[in-house]
């Protein structure tokens, strides 16, 4: 009775893998070293045969290959690796012959993509409606695609160093004209992570930008207390800045003089300019406006992330200067820089 129930399992098995008429078989060359934070690229890591055997009515004129990543890539540690830092690229393809039509394929008639594809946890596609037609009437045809494996370089890589190796479950699949899957298989590799040399310093970054609402200032003189006692706008958080090193930031006018379109004129030093920190309230520069550069801001503590500043612009009270002029507007250009210390 063994004996029978042995010879049924390995006939209706024959007979399930001889129905296929068009398959897929992907495995891999080997496994992912990284010894450097310099990444890694593994030549034709995963390859990927496909197998058509009388495929003719599958609608395989058209078709469809992609691949996404299942689950997490672990070591068995607490920390995963990040996905979309691999990628694959396409490296090779070969065959045992041509199609129905007298081609061969390559990269170009099947339409692949030739750029760096990133690893996520939805479909990629490796081909996407190739134009190499797989309908194979009564007889064998195979080809096999290779694909390298690309692992990003940076210093995030010392995060994930270990002598344990992770292990990258994929799902690749093919589909006819209709969307249809026709075959999905899985593929795996593993990955060691533990470069030998020493990682890369962080890259400096730098960045300072004035809020929208903070690049035309208006300050209005329209009664005769303004004239008075003067006048003053406050912009919060109009100023901010990046620095992963310590840093200044100056300002300059462009000119001496606030001009008007009638070419009647206003010193720009009557204008002052008082800067503070938007968290601690902590003035951290008071100047008056020139064409000369001038610091408003000094520290020797890294901004890693924004850092904001409020911007007050004022007159003096009682400023001869404001008074008889015509009324009208007077304009000029102010130049925020920043300096890394």
């Amino acid at each position: 009775m063994n004996r029978l129930f042995i010879c049924i399992f390995f006939l209706l098995n024959f007979m399930q893998v001889s129905a296929q008429r068009l398959w897929i078989t992907p495995f891999n060359t080997g496994y992912a070293p990284v010894r450097s934070y310099n990444g890694a690229i593994i030549s034709n890591l995963v390859q990927i045969q496909v197998h058509a055997n009388g495929s003719q009515g599958l609608q395989m004129q058209n078709w469809s290959m992609s691949y996404r990543v299942v689950g997490t890539i672990s070591n068995g540690g607490p920390k995963y690796f990040p996905v979309e830092r691999l990628k694959f690229r396409f490296n090779s393809v070969s065959s045992n012959g041509v199609n129905d039509q007298g081609s061969s394929p390559n990269a170009g008639n099947l339409g692949l993509n030739t750029n760096p594809i990133p690893f996520q946890y939805t479909n990629s596609y490796f081909v996407n409606n190739s134009p190499y037609n797989l309908q194979i009437v009564n007889r064998y045809f195979m080809m096999t695609l290779g694909y390298d494996v690309m692992i990003d370089g940076g210093a995030y890589l010392e995060e994930y160093s270990s002598w344990n190796n992770y292990t990258v479950n994929i799902i690749i699949e093919i589909r006819n004209s209709k969307g249809e899957i026709i075959d999905s298989e899985p593929v795996s590799f593993q990955m060691q992570v533990h470069p030998d040399d020493s990682p890369p310093k962080p890259a400096e970054e730098y960045a300072i930008l004035l809020d929208p609402s903070a690049k035309n200032v208006l300050l209005e003189f329209k009664t005769p207390g303004d004239y008075a006692n003067g006048v003053s706008k406050t912009y919060s958080r109009a100023l901010s800045v990046i620095s992963t090193t310590g840093y200044a930031v100056q300002v300059n006018s462009l000119n001496n003089d606030l001009t008007s379109t009638s070419n009647q004129s206003l010193p720009v030093n009557a204008i002052n300019l008082n800067i503070k920190d938007s968290q601690s309230q902590t003035v951290t520069g008071s100047v008056k406006l020139s064409s000369s550069k001038q610091n408003i801001i000094t520290s020797m503590i890294p901004a890693k992330t924004e850092k904001y500043f409020d911007l007050t612009y004022s007159t003096q009270a009682g400023d001869i200067r404001f008074f008889n002029q015509s009324q009208e507007q007077y304009s000029g250009t102010l130049i925020f820089s920043l300096i890394p210390q």
